[in-house]
């Protein structure tokens, strides 16, 4: 059963736009505390950084309090660990109800056209709820910690190791008849100057990442078997599925190893000023380009992570539709080539929604700005002429607040419609796993 990519694109923007009402009528109060969370948020670590109670008092306007927590969270997370990391469990688990509280119900709207309980002021929380919690919390962990820990940690020992093998100093004579005039030179200029840098830049790398991508050709080979792919005609054929997977896996980490191990030239070269003609054949001073000895496990990363954020995309759907943790359907969805039309989806959702954020703020909002100083010149030429000249004292902070409560409304309209595109593609994915389930 194949997803329709525009189908399925075209039911998720249908959901969010023919639904407002409802959406907002059950989404407004947790987004609202929402944003309180986040202002409280900000706050708190301000507080944490500066060992004292920060508030308005001190901090004239938020944008302001966030500018400065950018500026100082390092310090924070340096003086104060334990009081940051508190704040961020706090935050994220008063995030994840708080969003879990309108979304469970949007996509039941969604999936089976279960109307939410009547009433405005609502802020429900039950096992609809946890259920969303628990299937997007399965998700993030089975990722980091199944799939990018193992990949992170062998990343890192191996740059730990190439760094130090090849910083390692070397005694150099550089005249065979003279052992009275030595140079001091690296492992990795010397293997450099040899044409073995390769050893580290490649080799080793490779042998590290050599068991992930040997597990993500074994899930390619498995994922597009025949059982997979209902138009699939013929018998199986493992051999050249095997050669497929293998060239397409192949061509992607070869394309990868030569972009992001590039460092700004070729794969493995040096680009500041002033390298030796060693460092310039193996990368930094070290002899060595991190981002070549690191492109390989990367990639790894990113596909296997891509991959398995894809089979498990529906999973919170489900979960909640069917109002049972059970996997049953999940993977049904992104079956053989289902696996692109999904991404595809998410591509395309993910473009409109963006395309028309940036229209909102750099083109509608400059309209309406444009519209409200032509109002505020009217009302300060009116005041004028009955204050005696001078502009009345309620012209300039109303237009002020009535400026900043239109971009706020328009940004948290535009965030209802992109939180009911999300239930909305939620609930269509819950109804193509029933179809899956039931064709089978």
């Amino acid at each position: 059963m194949a997803l329709g990519v525009f189908s399925v694109t075209g039911d998720a923007l249908n959901f969010g736009g023919r639904r407002m009402e409802t959406i907002m009528r059950v989404a407004w109060l947790p987004v609202a505390l929402l944003l309180i969370v986040n202002m409280a948020t900000v706050f708190a670590y301000l507080s944490a950084i500066a060992g004292r109670l920060i508030t308005f008092a001190d901090i004239a306007t938020f944008q302001r309090a966030q500018q400065l927590l950018i500026a100082h969270s390092d310090r924070g997370w340096t003086q104060a660990p334990q009081a940051m990391t508190l704040i961020s469990v706090a935050n994220l688990s008063a995030q994840a109800i708080l969003i879990a509280a309108f979304m469970a119900p949007l996509i039941r709207y969604a999936g089976l056209g279960e109307t939410p309980r009547r009433g405005v002021v609502r802020l429900a929380f039950g096992p609809d709820q946890m259920r969303f919690i628990i299937s997007g919390a399965f998700s993030f962990m089975f990722l980091a910690f199944l799939i990018l820990a193992p990949i992170l940690l062998t990343s890192f020992f191996v740059m730990q190791y190439v760094v130090d093998a090849l910083s390692q100093t070397l005694a150099h004579f550089p005249d065979p008849d003279s052992l009275h005039t030595v140079e001091l030179t690296t492992s990795g200029e010397s293997l450099a100057a040899r044409g073995e840098a390769w050893i580290y830049t490649l080799a080793l790398p490779a042998t590290a990442s050599a068991p992930f991508l040997l597990a993500l050709w074994a899930l390619a080979f498995l994922h597009f078997h025949p059982r997979n792919r209902p138009s699939a005609a013929g018998r199986a054929n493992p051999a050249l599925r095997a050669a497929a997977t293998l060239a397409v896996l192949a061509a992607i980490v070869g394309a990868a190893y030569w972009l992001f191990g590039d460092a700004g030239g070729q794969p493995g070269t040096a680009t500041g000023t002033g390298a030796s003609a060693a460092q310039q054949k193996t990368g930094d001073a070290n002899g060595v380009s991190p981002m070549a000895a690191a492109a390989l496990l990367g990639v790894a990363a990113l596909l296997l992570t891509g991959y398995f954020s894809l089979r498990l995309y529906a999973y919170p759907g489900v979960a909640v539709c069917r109002k049972s943790l059970a996997l049953g359907g999940v993977l049904r969805v992104t079956r053989g080539w289902n696996i692109f039309r999904l991404f595809m989806i998410l591509v395309l959702i993910a473009g409109f929604l963006l395309i028309v954020q940036f229209l909102i703020n750099n083109y509608a909002l400059t309209w309406i700005r444009q519209t409200l100083y032509a109002l505020y010149a009217a009302a300060d030429a009116s005041s004028r002429l009955v204050n005696s000249g001078d502009q009345g004292a309620w012209v300039q902070p109303v237009f002020v607040w009535i400026w900043n409560g239109v971009k706020i409304a328009v940004n948290v309209f535009w965030t209802f419609f992109s939180y009911g595109v999300a239930a909305g593609l939620y609930g269509r994915l819950y109804r193509e796993s029933q179809g899956a389930l039931e064709s089978a």
